[in-house]
């Protein structure tokens, strides 16, 4: 029963979403504007909630400005919070949900972005996954890419993207990734 229940449920949210039953909240994106319902976002986002429940200019004009993501990933992000994101949606725009789960404080979208993150680490993807992983404190993620790196001796394929990698990386990420060469290199 409660699966039945739980199908119904989503089957009612996604017509609300692709609909606009009842929306109250028009959400401003860097190529276009979406509506969508402030009890939806503020139960799914404590940063969504308390533009709602204080005294913000989202309260008052019921306009969100979330222009730092394209209309396509938006919905993106509106489907997961609706419920009804598809499998392939998700991998399409799981970085710029990574980087919205981490602004509007969204842990298990987050969480979820982490592992789909982890499942593909190639040569041409570990730094910038690796930078990721750094600038929103993705623990798990770090570890598989310097795993990755040195663990698995990756280091060696992107021996000429790691120039310019240092030059832009956090001293404390460098550091951490000095650290895991003395640990995955150290004489037995």
């Amino acid at each position: 029963m409660q699966s039945l229940s739980t199908e119904s449920t989503l089957r009612c949210l996604a017509r609300m979403l692709d609909e606009g039953i009842h929306t109250d909240v028009t959400i401003n994106t860097a190529d276009g504007t979406l509506k969508a319902h402030k009890a939806i976002l503020s139960a799914s986002s404590p940063v969504f909630q308390s533009m709602f429940h204080h005294d913000l200019k989202e309260k008052e004009s019921s306009t969100i400005c979330i222009e730092d993501m394209s209309m396509e990933s938006c919905t993106a992000l509106l489907s997961y919070l609706y419920g009804t994101i598809k499998q392939e949606d998700f991998w399409k725009h799981r970085l710029a949900l990574l980087g919205a789960a981490n602004k509007y404080d969204i842990a298990d979208l987050k969480d979820a972005c982490e592992e789909s993150l982890l499942e593909d680490i190639n040569s041409g993807n570990v730094l910038g996954r690796l930078q990721e992983a750094w600038l929103y404190q993705l623990n798990k993620l770090k570890k598989g890419c310097l795993t990755y790196l040195f663990d698995f001796g990756k280091i060696y394929d992107v021996r000429d993207e790691i120039n310019n990698f240092f030059k832009q990386a956090d001293r404390q990420l460098m550091l951490e990734m000095f650290q895991e060469v003395l640990t995955a290199w150290r004489p037995l």
